[in-house]
């Protein structure tokens, strides 16, 4: 990567819009391969363990997919209007493959797929850091965030 990006990518706030991004363009991407490929199933985690990310790329229908798209920006925004650093950005992406694994507790669920799970992953991540590091006003948003 050139220096220029990972400069531009320390900016507060821009790394976690870049894996946003990153997860909303994966979206559309897997809207035009065969859900089959890539949805998460119990039966198949342990032989094809790549599911467990590209689960997040696999969208039932238009609407599944607007609905996460919508949501990959409004986390985008949050990232950005909370100036999360670069350091939040590496947590999310970190948490992203924990999202689908605990799908192995619902052995009734023979498939999964959205980015639900990896937005709902990014919120957390950003309402942590928000109530761990921050005074005033953003702590307050990051507890309310934590409280639901």
């Amino acid at each position: 990567m050139p220096a220029w990006a990972l400069s531009a990518l320390r900016a507060p706030g821009a790394a976690w819009t870049a894996l946003a991004a990153t997860a909303a363009a994966g979206a559309l991407l897997g809207w035009w391969l065969p859900s089959a490929w890539l949805d998460w199933q119990p039966a198949l985690a342990l032989r094809e363990p790549w599911r467990t990310v590209t689960a997040a790329f696999v969208h039932w229908s238009a609407a599944h997919l607007g609905a996460n798209l919508a949501g990959a920006l409004v986390v985008a925004l949050l990232g950005r209007a909370a100036r999360l650093p670069a350091a939040a950005a590496l947590a999310w992406l970190a948490a992203c493959p924990l999202v689908h694994p605990g799908l192995l507790l619902q052995p009734a669920l023979a498939h999964y797929g959205g980015l639900s799970g990896v937005l709902h992953a990014g919120v957390a991540v950003a309402a942590l850091w928000l109530a761990a590091t921050q005074r005033g006003r953003p702590r307050l948003i990051g507890g309310a965030l934590l409280g639901g």
